[in-house]
């Protein structure tokens, strides 16, 4: 499958990958609600710990790492930076959901039902 690299300024980070299903929800949301900028965070939340979302951003702020491609913007909080540079986000669409999914280096361990994961400290 296709995949797009979304990637920064900074020439340092490895930048977010988004899937083609991925890349044209995004584009697809943007056409129909005319929001371009999408903040990626992380949030201590479920039985595993953490959980990744994908939310829209009105404000960028100046310590924001901005990643783009064509009309997408992803923002990320330079505080956060470290959980999600290399980030690959996926569109999952079934007869019971329509999620984003995220995937990282960094997971150690996901929840019986996936939507919380644990971090592997060793590579931070």
């Amino acid at each position: 499958m296709k995949e797009y690299l979304l990637k920064s300024k900074k020439k340092k980070l490895k930048g977010i990958i988004l899937t083609k299903r991925s890349f044209y929800k995004i584009l697809k949301i943007i056409k129909k609600k005319k929001i371009f900028n999408f903040r990626i965070n992380i949030k201590k939340s479920g039985c595993a710990g953490f959980k990744y979302n994908l939310e829209y951003c009105n404000k960028i702020k100046n310590k924001d790492i901005i990643f783009n491609k064509k009309k997408i913007k992803l923002i990320v909080s330079k505080k956060k930076i470290k959980f999600i540079d290399g980030i690959k986000i996926d569109f999952i669409k079934n007869k019971f959901q329509k999620s984003f999914k995220f995937s990282h280096k960094k997971i150690k361990n996901t929840c019986g039902c996936g939507e919380s994961f644990q971090i592997n400290t060793k590579i931070l």
